[in-house]
């Protein structure tokens, strides 16, 4: 094929030098072992033990003496709160009722369940954050 004899007078021939490459790797090699040789001689010039002993096993934390009746006591007391009445503001007259009677008033109410209890009174402006009332203004 006349096309490849064109391509390989382009290319740029790949020189690896043996040499170089080899150099390299074992420079690295006796980089590291001074390195090593260095370390392992202040260590034993310091006189840094290294003969630690081994730590002893911990014993197992003693937090629950019947994890499996813990957590039935905290089901149980998950469960009266989920399907039991309580107050929980007795002067704002707010209770807890069960999840399911709440699910079925907000069933009986239909389309109005998503609507406010109270309409809001007119004459008392609502809160707005000040910088949102300067943007209404037109001030920014």
């Amino acid at each position: 094929m006349p096309g490849d004899v064109g391509l390989r007078a382009r290319r740029q021939r790949i020189e690896i030098r043996a040499g170089t490459v080899l150099g390299v790797g074992f420079g690295t090699a006796a980089l590291l072992a001074v390195t090593l040789g260095g370390v392992y001689g202040y260590f034993h010039w310091a006189g840094v033990r290294t003969d630690i002993p081994r730590p002893a096993r911990f014993p197992e934390p003693r937090v629950q003496s019947d994890p499996a009746g813990d957590l039935r006591d905290l089901q149980a007391a998950q469960r009266a709160q989920l399907e039991g009445y309580a107050w929980v503001d007795r002067e704002r007259g707010l209770i807890r009722i069960p999840v399911a009677r709440a699910m079925a008033i907000l069933a009986a109410r239909g389309e109005a369940a998503l609507a406010p209890l109270e309409a809001p009174d007119p004459a008392v402006p609502m809160p707005v954050r000040p910088e949102a009332a300067r943007r209404a203004e037109g001030g920014r």
